[in-house]
């Protein structure tokens, strides 16, 4: 049996690449690890498509929700040829596919990994800046966690993944260990799609 895990892009249907749409086309099985994408209206028709929407809705506990999807994905691949299809690349931000990765070893199954536009071209593309340009890259939920960020602060820093105020109020309380209270934040809100906005704040109004 074949696992393939391919990347839907940051938002637009036009960004799905050419692979990623003819593997979703000649699947019979999708899994989506969520519905709440802006291009799955416009994926192609034939497949039954799944979501893991209910299980965000049931538990915030993401670590337990990864869990739940690596084995529901793994259980069904074994039955049968499907497609995990996931928001973006599956290399940028997605634990799930790292997780099924380790998983997946020692199983008799085929896989295949599309990539896709992650959030980082867009972001990029709004802000002009080249990544090579000692760009810093974290993930906000893992940097709100502790006292002190491991940034330098004579280069920029994109910091991915901050979906909630609350998230953001915590993220806030670590960077004014590094930086002043009115250093200049752009929050990028939906990129990559038509409804992206860009808003210049201080750093101690990131949360509101």
């Amino acid at each position: 049996m074949t696992l393939t895990i391919l990347g839907l892009g940051p938002g637009h249907i036009d960004d799905l690449t050419r692979r990623a749409w003819k593997a979703l086309a000649g699947a019979r099985t999708v899994y989506l690890r969520t519905a709440q994408h802006p291009c799955v209206p416009d994926l192609p028709t034939g497949p039954a498509y799944h979501s893991f929407d209910d299980l965000y809705e049931a538990t915030a506990d993401f670590e337990q929700i990864y869990s739940t999807i690596i084995d529901r994905v793994l259980d069904a691949a074994e039955a049968e040829d499907v497609v995990y299809a996931v928001p973006g690349d599956p290399f940028v931000a997605e634990a799930t596919v790292t997780g099924l990765l380790d998983r997946a070893r020692g199983r008799d199954l085929s896989l295949e990994v599309i990539s896709g536009i992650s959030f980082l071209e867009p972001a990029l593309a709004h802000l002009k800046r080249d990544a090579l340009e000692g760009l810093q890259l974290f993930d906000a939920i893992a940097l709100a966690a502790m006292h002190h960020p491991p940034l330098n602060p004579d280069y920029p820093a994109l910091l991915g993944q901050v979906y909630s105020r609350a998230l953001a109020s915590d993220l806030k309380l670590t960077l004014m260990n590094q930086y002043p209270d009115e250093f200049e934040m752009t929050l990028i809100h939906a990129a990559g799609t038509p409804d992206v906005v860009l808003e210049t704040v201080p750093l101690y109004e990131i949360d509101h």
